[in-house]
């Protein structure tokens, strides 16, 4: 990806030149944050990402293969509160892993809904973390823009959200055998499913997988 400019963007973001959209954006975000009451050198960074966002559309116009999430940079995205591609540090992935691993083995031995909750307050705490990793709240509030100063807050909003939507479909998808026979009735299910607790003890996996996956690879 070839870029025009005085300084080298990749070497103003300090990322490597077969960096992917990701990284570059948070490498973005977290040098703009960290220049805060420097305006030259926040003029730079804005000048590095615009030269490699512009550079890739570049090739794209040329006929040339590039990420996807350049490739449509500049067309409005059709849901933009979607969940979106953005894998988290191995450390969290295995942390947040272990802790819906066993919020799921408690399910299973002693079967109640309210585990469910369990796995969606583990979720969304993730979420939020992980928001504010990405788009960190302004620590001086005094300094801060009036984007900055709704950050906390909008994070805050779309971890909850994403915790509730991957509780909702982890449910849904691991209460699918109860919820076809009652739809339909002459369908009989594996007798397996007939064990006590069982089908509860499913849809506390499902909430806790999907939200496992939700925080570890997207945001």
């Amino acid at each position: 990806m070839a870029a025009s400019g005085s300084a080298d963007p990749y070497k103003v973001l300090g990322i490597d030149r077969d960096a992917d959209t990701n990284t570059i954006n948070r490498a973005y975000t977290v040098k703009k944050y960290a220049a805060r009451g420097n305006d030259a050198l926040s003029q730079q960074i804005e000048a590095a990402h615009s030269a490699l966002m512009m550079a890739a559309l570049s090739q794209r116009m040329k006929g040339k293969a590039v990420n996807k999430q350049v490739a449509y940079a500049d067309t409005e995205p059709l849901f933009p509160w979607r969940p979106k591609r953005w894998d988290a540090t191995p450390k969290v992935i295995l942390i947040v892993g272990a802790m819906q691993m066993a919020m799921t083995a408690y399910g299973f031995n002693a079967p109640n809904m309210s585990k469910v909750i369990g796995a969606m307050l583990i979720g969304i705490a993730g979420n939020v973390l992980k928001q504010n990793a990405i788009a960190p709240p302004p620590k001086d509030a005094s300094m801060a823009t009036e984007e900055e100063a709704g950050r906390a807050g909008r994070n805050f909003v779309r971890g909850a959200l994403l915790g509730v939507g991957a509780t909702f479909l982890g449910v849904l998808l691991a209460g699918s055998p109860e919820y076809i026979t009652q739809i339909v009735p002459s369908i009989t299910l594996p007798a397996v499913f007939t064990q006590p607790g069982l089908i509860v003890s499913l849809k506390i996996a499902g909430a806790a997988i999907s939200n496992w996956i939700m925080t570890a690879f997207y945001y």
